[in-house]
C-alpha cells in the first residue's frame, strides 16, 4: 500500500510529506464533498474500511481521523460490531440548529439575547415573504393552514405553543430567501426549544397565558398573514415586530437571563 503522502501527491504534484492530521482533513474532505455533491446520499454507507484506504491510498490510522472528523460535523455516524459500517448524513437545518446552540451556551448568551435577535430577525422575514410573488400559491395556504390547526388547540398548553412555533418556523423556511431561510431558521430553531420548555414549566404551574390572550395570538397571526397576502410588506414588518416583542414577553418573565438551552443530541441526530 501507498503512503499517505501519495494521496497529496498525487493531485498537486512532489510536496513534503505531510503531519497525520493535515492527510486526515485531506480525507475529510474529500469525503465530505461526495456527501454535499450527493454522490454520497443520505442514510448510504460509506465503502468498508479496506476499500477506502486503498482508494483513498491512506493508512487507518489517518482514515480513522477522517471518519472523526465527519462524524463530529454529523455527517457520518459510525456503527460498530457485525452490523457496523460509516452511515452517510446530509448536512441538515436541525444539525446547524444543534451546533448553534451549543455555540450560544458556550459563550453564555441568555434566552433574552436570543429573544432580542429573533424580534430583528422575523420581521425581516415576515416583510421578504410579503414581496414573493408566488406568495399566494407557496406562503398564505401554508400559514392559514397551521393558524386553523393552532384554533383548534386552544387551552392545551403545550399543543398551542408547539403549533405557534411551527407557524413561526414556516414562515422563515417560505420567506423565499434560501440564506434568511437558513440561518434564521437556525435561531427560529433554537428559539422554539426555549419557548417549548416554558410552555411545559407554566403549564403544570396553571400560569399559562389565558383563553383571550391566545386568541389574540391568532388573531394576530391571521393579520400577518392578511399582510403577507397584500404584498404589503412594510405591514407585515410591523405586525410580526410588535408580535415578537409580545409573545417573547411572557417567555422572558421568568427566563431572561437563564442560558440558552441547545437542542439535545438525540432530536438533533435522530439517533
Amino acid at each position: 500500500m501507498s503512503s499517505d503522502s501519495d494521496l497529496v501527491r498525487q493531485p498537486v504534484g512532489t510536496l513534503p510529506q505531510m503531519a497525520q492530521p493535515a492527510i486526515a482533513d485531506m480525507v475529510a474532505d474529500l469525503i465530505r464533498n461526495k456527501i454535499i455533491s450527493g454522490e454520497l446520499p443520505e442514510g448510504s454507507l460509506l465503502p468498508r474500511q479496506e476499500e477506502m484506504m486503498r482508494e483513498l491510498n491512506v493508512s487507518r490510522p489517518s482514515y480513522r481521523e477522517a471518519l472523526r472528523i465527519l462524524e463530529a460535523e454529523g455527517l457520518v455516524s459510525v456503527r460498530r460490531g457485525n452490523q457496523g459500517g460509516a452511515v452517510v448524513h446530509a448536512p441538515s437545518q436541525i444539525s446547524t440548529t444543534y451546533s448553534l446552540g451549543l455555540l450560544l451556551r458556550f459563550h453564555e448568551v441568555t434566552v433574552g439575547d436570543l429573544a432580542d435577535a429573533i424580534s430583528e430577525i422575523e420581521p425581516l422575514c415576515a416583510g421578504v415573504a410579503a414581496s414573493r410573488p408566488d406568495r399566494q400559491r407557496e406562503v398564505v395556504p401554508q400559514l392559514n393552514e397551521l393558524v386553523d390547526k393552532q384554533e383548534g388547540a386552544l387551552g392545551v398548553a403545550h399543543q398551542f405553543t408547539l403549533i405557534g412555533r411551527e407557524f413561526h418556523e414556516t414562515l422563515v423556511r417560505l420567506c423565499g430567501n434560501a440564506t434568511l431561510t437558513l440561518t434564521a431558521g437556525a435561531l427560529a430553531g433554537l428559539w422554539s426549544t426555549q419557548e417549548l420548555e416554558w410552555a411545559d414549566v407554566v403549564a403544570i404551574t396553571a400560569s399559562y397565558p389565558a383563553l383571550e390572550q391566545q386568541r389574540r395570538v391568532l388573531q394576530t397571526h391571521r393579520m400577518i398573514i392578511a399582510a403577507i397576502a397584500a404584498g404589503d410588506r412594510h405591514q407585515a414588518t410591523t405586525l410580526m415586530r410588535a408580535h415578537s416583542l409580545a409573545s417573547h414577553h411572557h417567555v422572558l418573565a421568568e427566563r431572561e437571563h437563564l442560558p440558552v438551552t441547545p437542542l439535545t443530541h438525540s432530536r438533533a441526530t435522530g439517533r
